[in-house]
């Protein structure tokens, strides 16, 4: 059991114009993608529940664009290359304006492998300042995992990093023609790469996974640095969250309130469970257990969340 949750963490851990397709195939070209406008001029790709080995295609996470009066943006272009083509495709349908950013919330597979159906001379990808690290050092395990998940080979497991980098320190905005974004890079949360990205026009944030609505939240960071995260964004308002995973909210007090109280019941039971000597499958078997009803596939990854956080709060004094 303790092997199972063991490689699963490791998932985890590891979890200009454009208007010309090249070399993929007619199965990329026909993909389509459900699109919804959830406020004007953001589009939303909801990604399944579903876990890696459960009838995954890459196609998990929220993934979308946000279009200007001179340019588009896209957030997150899926965790294959053919989840990009279908993504432009759903662009090009409703605009002839090029494609000028792509930008990555964070490192985990299903947020990142659709950026090579964007690659083109003056596009910018831009992602945290530590985004091409955290994606070279997880370059080799992400393509054992298209390969046995995917079918997809090696040389076809092409990651596309930033050019274009946030730091911690410095919020950075681009604008889109009569629509200003405004990028927020985050320290160590749900990982080591987290941005935001805000639409002053709607007053939406585009959270990535440092929210999740209806699925279980990921921990693959640190969670004090995650319910840290949450305080800060929670004190300012929005009329709408995009989350990471999950439908998007007009009730961004609720959802904020739903996954801190998971979190802070994670945290807190570890730390109990820890004073307590318990070991670490009873501590799986155990903690968090009245937020089962709350979440989807809390079965599964409630107990990767626990073998991440339990050894580091070990060693906490």
């Amino acid at each position: 059991m303790k092997k199972i949750i063991f490689m699963w963490t490791i998932f985890i851990v590891s979890m200009t114009s454009v208007s010309v397709f090249s070399h993929e195939t007619s199965s990329m070209k026909q993909k389509t993608l459900s699109m919804k406008e959830v406020a004007t001029g953001i589009f939303v790709h909801q990604g399944k529940h579903l876990d890696v080995d459960d009838g995954y295609q890459g196609d998990i996470c929220n993934i979308g664009f946000i279009i200007g009066k001179n340019s588009v943006a896209v957030i997150d272009t899926g965790g294959s290359e053919s989840m990009g083509y279908a993504l432009l495709s759903e662009i090009q349908k409703r605009t002839n304006l090029p494609v000028k950013y792509v930008i990555n919330t964070h490192v985990h597979l299903d947020h990142i492998y659709g950026n090579v159906a964007f690659k083109g001379e003056g596009l910018k990808f831009i992602g945290h300042e530590n985004l091409t690290k955290a994606m070279k050092l997880r370059e080799e395990f992400y393509k054992g995992l298209n390969l046995k998940y995917l079918n997809i080979p090696y040389e076809k497991s092409i990651q596309i990093p930033p050019n274009l980098l946030v730091k911690v320190t410095q919020p950075l905005e681009i604008d889109l023609g009569d629509r200003l974004l405004k990028i927020t890079a985050y320290p160590t949360a749900h990982t080591n790469t987290d941005i935001t990205i805000e639409d002053y026009k709607t007053s939406t944030l585009w959270t990535g996974d440092l929210l999740f609505t209806e699925r279980t939240p990921v921990v693959d960071g640190d969670i004090h640095g995650f319910i840290n995260a949450i305080d800060s964004m929670s004190q300012v308002k929005f009329n709408l969250l995009i989350p990471g995973h999950g439908t998007p909210t007009l009730k961004p007090n609720i959802a904020w309130n739903n996954i801190r109280r998971y979190l802070v019941t994670l945290r807190d039971d570890i730390r109990a469970a820890i004073d307590e000597g318990l070991d670490l499958q009873m501590a799986i078997d155990n903690i968090a257990k009245e937020e089962s009803s709350n979440w989807e596939l809390f079965g599964i990854q409630n107990g990767r969340n626990i073998n991440m956080i339990y050894p580091k709060m070990e060693w906490e004094e």
